[in-house]
């Protein structure tokens, strides 16, 4: 089974973003190749790149949107009919649930340590949130409505941030924000180390996903953990407590306004922040003492994902 790349495929297995992902793919009888003439599955990140080559599927063609961002691609169903309902585009995405097999599909590679536990003495110095986020649309971002709820988080996560803002007790880092909020826009550089350094001020974290659905983690809430920064999540209709146990992270979904959330914050007392910081350092330290494993066996489940919708995809012309 031929591929050809409509678009861009950073940060993806269709890139070897992880050292083997090509390999695994060929070895399954997937191979990237430079024409879509020359190809039997054209894919891309986003539905709009494909457009122009539906006409393709008069010669065979077939197509698939395969991403790992929740905005690149919004459907919810795993084929669409296109050009005129003639052919099929067949959709792998964050709400589909094929992508992110587990809630630790992309991350499991990015342990790099085993944390220490706070200690009985452990006092705050601070209780001040960073937010290390860019704004996109912020508070105009457009609703993503599935079964009459809103899936999306972006429009939250800025309201939020511009409330502890204005409140003085959040510090905005990132691109796009509106009237010099951001103190910086910070992922220039090495930004796995800048971010280090930054949370480094900081006891708690607004660390949101971009969007709501089941297994849908990325690295946020493990950076914020690995830095010692108590994360700011939203759990309601996402699979995290299939990892975290109940008062681990600060969960927003229990929260009825931002400013209940700040004040929640600033009474929080030393032996509870300790409690649910070494709740969540527990769930951290049992995936890096498995690291290896688990990283191998997720990484496997999601390109097994991949095989079998390229051999589902071969299955329809024969």
């Amino acid at each position: 089974m031929k591929i050809f790349k409509a678009s861009n495929f950073s940060y993806t297995p269709f890139n070897d973003f992880v050292e083997g992902d090509l390999s695994f793919l060929k070895m399954n009888g997937i191979e990237i190749v430079d024409s879509p003439w020359h190809s039997d599955v054209i894919i891309s990140q986003n539905y709009k790149h494909l457009k122009k080559y539906f006409w393709l599927g008069c010669f065979g063609k077939s197509f698939l949107v395969w991403t790992l961002e929740p905005r690149f691609d919004l459907h919810f169903a795993k084929v669409k009919k296109v050009f005129f309902g003639l052919f099929k585009c067949h959709i792998m995405n964050v709400y589909t649930q094929d992508v992110f097999v587990t809630n630790l599909s992309v991350s499991s590679n990015n342990f790099n340590k085993s944390l220490e536990l706070l200690p009985e003495e452990f006092e705050l110095k601070t209780k001040k949130t960073i937010a290390l986020m860019s704004y996109f649309k912020g508070i105009e971002s457009p609703p993503i409505y599935r079964g009459g709820v809103d899936l999306d988080l972006l429009k939250l996560r800025a309201e939020i941030a511009l409330e502890g803002h204005q409140l003085g007790v959040l510090d905005v880092f990132g691109k796009g924000w509106p009237h010099n909020i951001s103190k910086e826009d910070s992922r220039t550089g090495n930004w796995k180390q800048r971010k280090r350094k930054l949370m480094n001020d900081y006891s708690f974290n607004l660390c949101f996903e971009n969007t709501v659905a089941k297994n849908y983690m990325t690295e946020k809430i493990w950076d914020s953990i690995e830095n010692y920064c108590l994360p700011i999540y939203y759990g309601r209709g996402t699979t995290a407590y299939e990892l975290f146990p109940k008062d681990s992270f600060i969960d927003y979904a229990e929260f009825s306004s931002p400013e209940a959330l700040f004040t929640f914050i600033q009474n929080m007392s030393d032996e509870d922040y300790r409690e649910r910081m070494n709740k969540c350092i527990i769930v951290h330290n049992n995936i890096f003492d498995n690291k290896d494993i688990i990283a191998s066996e997720e990484r496997k489940k999601m390109l097994t994902k991949i095989t079998d919708k390229m051999n589902y995809i071969q299955s329809l012309k024969r």
